[in-house]
């Protein structure tokens, strides 16, 4: 669980680091670093990393979870990949389909 942790929050800090960020001087970004209540994602920055976190971890976020108390950290991202992907095994399992 360790080594996904790490993978979770190294991919959305690069990904940040590589789309948001252009142009800005690059800030370091600590696991509570505040992303949008501390102005380096806006709203429209919070729409395309949705759609990294969708694409890159195969997870669905409902319209009601894009806000800053879910996605305001790396650590708060972290906390809703891990659970969305415990909750797709759980789900796998119960269907007796194969987890990949």
């Amino acid at each position: 669980m360790q080594h996904q942790t790490m993978e979770i929050k190294t991919a959305v800090r690069q990904f940040i680091a590589e789309n948001v960020l252009l142009g800005v001087h690059q800030t370091t970004i600590e696991d509570a670093t505040p992303l949008v209540s501390g102005g380096l994602i806006d709203s429209i920055g919070m729409i395309g990393l949705v759609a990294f976190l969708e694409a890159r971890f195969k997870v669905e976020f409902v319209p009601k979870e894009i806000n800053v108390h879910s996605l305001d950290t790396l650590e708060k991202i972290e906390e809703v990949i891990r659970k969305k992907l415990a909750a797709r095994e759980v789900d796998a399992a119960g269907s007796g389909r194969q987890i990949r």
